[in-house]
């Protein structure tokens, strides 16, 4: 009997990739839950979630080597498969029918996503040619400037978390209500087909891959703005 146990253990490792007595783990929105079966369907991951189903809800699945893929609720997400899958959430669009998805044109780390996930952040990832952006929109600026809100552009490196964040970028061009000029703001680059305003802001202390972050760099971001404005 014993043998037979250790068999069927074996067998599990096998087949599914992970141990037998390990529960199986699905990614909403950047939160994990872990479930006792290897597979769900969308409605039952929503529902674990606290999602209204009674809402519309635009719905994405990304699954480790896979492109993402739109899916309905009684679509059923296998857990098996090697990396961790994701169901990202988003309402459903009603005004003039527009209901494009968020951009994600590259991957961001898994502790990336929940940041800005857990933030509410409308953020999307843009790549032109060899650059990548992570762009961050309707960012709420504090006042003292004559938009109330903008889009932040960051640049990520090919190989971060390795090589440092640097710098940001806005759009519109923030102004100031005093008409006082900004330091270090005239350079512009154009980001999606949008000139954004460089911000050439850098950390004071050096770049440390194990702990800094997108989170770290948006610290800065926000510093620097409130600053400005601050003075």
């Amino acid at each position: 009997m014993f043998l037979y146990m250790v068999i069927q253990m074996i067998n599990g490792v096998k087949e599914s990739g992970r141990p037998a007595d390990k529960p199986w783990v699905l990614d909403v929105q950047g939160e994990r839950f872990q479930w006792d079966k290897p597979e769900v369907t969308v409605r039952e991951a929503l529902e674990r979630a606290g999602y209204d189903l009674g809402q519309s809800w635009i719905l994405t699945l990304k699954v480790g080597g896979e492109p993402k893929r739109s899916v309905g609720l009684d679509d059923v997400i296998n857990l098996t498969h090697p990396g961790l899958e994701r169901l990202r959430v988003l309402k459903g669009q009603v005004n003039n029918g527009d209901a494009a998805l968020p951009r994600r044109e590259f991957e961001l780390l898994p502790k990336d996503h929940a940041y800005l996930d857990g933030l509410g952040f409308r953020w999307e990832t843009v790549q032109q040619g060899r650059e990548r952006w992570l762009l961050l929109r309707d960012y709420v600026l504090p006042a003292g400037y004559t938009q109330t809100s903008c889009t932040i552009a960051v640049s990520i490196p090919a190989n971060y978390p390795a090589a440092k964040l640097d710098m940001f970028f806005c759009a519109p061009h923030l102004e100031r209500v005093d008409k006082k000029a900004i330091d270090r703001t005239e350079s512009r680059q154009a980001i999606d087909g949008v000139s954004f305003q460089r911000w050439s802001r850098h950390p004071a202390a050096a770049w440390n891959a194990d702990t800094d972050s997108i989170r770290t760099h948006m610290a800065l971001v926000e510093e620097s703005i409130c600053r400005e404005v601050e003075q």
